[in-house]
């Protein structure tokens, strides 16, 4: 049974099965180094009051299944803002970059015609919990959509909400149900980063059975960090014929809004096509 997704030794984090990747499994998922470089940059906040508001995560190359130690620097320090820079790495190698931009509260009236939007889509309760894997087709039925191989894609709780497959459009609910560090409370920043590569996930493009697209960065902006274990994923993806896209997606908690995701999306053609 997995009951969390790194372990510590020393300044190294261990992944567990949990990390993986469905893509094989000498590979982790996105979504857990995401978590890590989030975790880093949020530590060097100097008081509660300073909030990560942008976090650009950009992915180099597959992490492998190896010790991950990360490093970071203090871009710009300011009275109200704070630029912090991590870097992920393996084996002497940087595999991914994350930039954070953390930014002072201060506390200010603001008409409620400017507030975020309230929770536009049904909460998590009342729709079946899958792994990401599992999506249903327009007869209702569930299809498996990527390797079966355990990994976060299936350690995650998802409870899907609309979308077709394919489409570029997708809603679900999402829930990690263990720790990212073993031992660690994981925060909602933390928890907020690891889930945000599942959007290209649940609204991926295709163009044909043999054409996706495969993200290679993410960029998240918080104007409020969620509240609960549940985050809601609204996806909306384009794509020109010269392969390249977007995928946009706003993050919501059962309160509202919390913030917006964006993701540079390229073709990738299997093998024979």
């Amino acid at each position: 049974m997995i009951d969390c997704v790194f372990r510590r030794d020393g300044d190294f984090f261990i992944p567990t099965e949990g990390a993986s990747s469905p893509w094989g499994a000498r590979a982790l998922h996105g979504g857990p180094p995401a978590g890590l470089l989030a975790r880093a940059i949020e530590r060097h906040a100097p008081d509660p009051a300073m909030q990560v508001s942008r976090l650009t995560i950009d992915l180099f190359r597959a992490v492998p299944q190896a010790p991950l130690s990360v490093t970071t620097e203090v871009v710009r320090e300011g009275r109200r803002i704070l630029a912090v820079q991590a870097s992920l790495m393996a084996e002497g190698v940087e595999v991914s970059r994350a930039t954070g931009l953390l930014l002072r509260h201060t506390e200010v009236d603001v008409p409620d015609h400017h507030l975020p939007p309230g929770i536009e889509h049904p909460g998590p309760e009342g729709f079946e919990t899958t792994g990401l894997s599992t999506v249903f087709g327009a007869d209702g039925k569930p299809e498996q959509r990527m390797s079966s191989l355990p990994g976060f894609h299936t350690l995650i709780e998802v409870r899907r909400v609309g979308g077709r497959p394919g489409s570029g459009r997708a809603t679900a609910w999402i829930r990690i149900p263990v720790p990212l560090v073993e031992g660690e409370e994981t925060t909602p920043l933390v928890r907020l980063a690891a889930t945000s590569d599942f959007g290209n996930a649940l609204g991926s493009i295709r163009a044909s059975s043999r054409t996706g697209f495969i993200n290679a960065d993410i960029t998240l902006y918080v104007h409020r960090l969620p509240v609960g274990e549940w985050i809601c994923l609204d996806t909306r993806g384009a794509a020109q014929p010269h392969g390249v896209g977007l995928m946009q997606t706003t993050v919501y908690d059962p309160e509202g809004s919390v913030g917006i995701v964006a993701q540079a999306v390229l073709a990738n053609q299997r093998a024979g096509e």
